[in-house]
């Protein structure tokens, strides 16, 4: 099975791999990426087999973050940028947003939270509204197992069960897009406000209420039948 690590060490993790989500935007990155193009031609070594699991994990992981960071709100991607782009206190940005520093510290640890469950290969309710980070997870988890089928054929470095765990996740996710992909070709109202929500994830429930012309229980009941039919999906 994934390893399941303790809460604060992934949200530290989280926080590591922000501040190298800027990092690697610059021309350190781009020789990581050479470096990785000139281990493809050397694999038959074992240590250059390891340099390049490593190299793999770091960008996948730039690959987690990026996913989760397109799917915050332009507010949220605003604060992550002023944080860990252009290094601004928790002052400075609360008086930017014209947010209270309560609030904000709030809202920094949600991020963090949805990167760490990410960076654990978890999908959230909250993410069934979100099929293009559905689509991003299924192929990282892809990327995942091309490598280790491709470079390590005998399971030298990576963990059967482990392995196993990502491919059980990889299918029971790509079940999930197709469930979801199923229920939103049916012409229906419920499927009117999903679609509403997916176009407007962050949007309040009595906004939407009034776009499809029905009070806050009416969308939530719909809203909560479309998760309910794809809990089983989840962990």
């Amino acid at each position: 099975m994934i390893h399941k690590a303790k809460p604060e060490l992934t949200l530290y993790l989280a926080e590591e791999a922000l501040k190298n989500k800027f990092a690697r935007e610059n021309v350190r990155f781009q020789e990581i990426l050479e470096l990785q193009k000139d281990c493809r031609d050397y694999l038959s070594t074992e240590n250059l087999r390891k340099i390049y699991a490593r190299i793999m994990k770091a960008e996948v992981t730039k690959l987690m973050v990026e996913a989760v960071y397109q799917s915050l709100s332009s507010q949220e991607q605003e604060f992550i940028v002023m944080k860990y782009k252009n290094k601004k206190q928790m002052v400075a940005i609360s008086l930017a947003l014209n947010l209270s520093l309560a609030q904000l510290h709030i809202r920094h640890h949600a991020i963090l939270e949805k990167i760490s469950e990410y960076m654990l290969y978890k999908l959230s309710e909250e993410d069934l509204f979100n099929r293009k980070k559905i689509m991003n997870m299924i192929k990282l988890l892809e990327r995942i197992i091309e490598f280790a089928e491709q470079y390590d054929p005998k399971k030298e470095y990576i963990s059967v069960n482990w392995l196993e765990a990502i491919i059980e996740r990889h299918d029971r996710y790509s079940q999930l897009l197709a469930k979801i992909n199923e229920i939103m070709s049916e012409e229906s109202f419920r499927v009117d406000i999903i679609t509403a929500k997916m176009q407007n994830p962050y949007e309040k429930l009595d906004v939407l209420a009034e776009q499809c012309n029905l009070d806050k229980s009416g969308i939530s009941r719909y809203l909560n039948s479309f998760v309910d039919d794809l809990k089983k999906y989840l962990e």
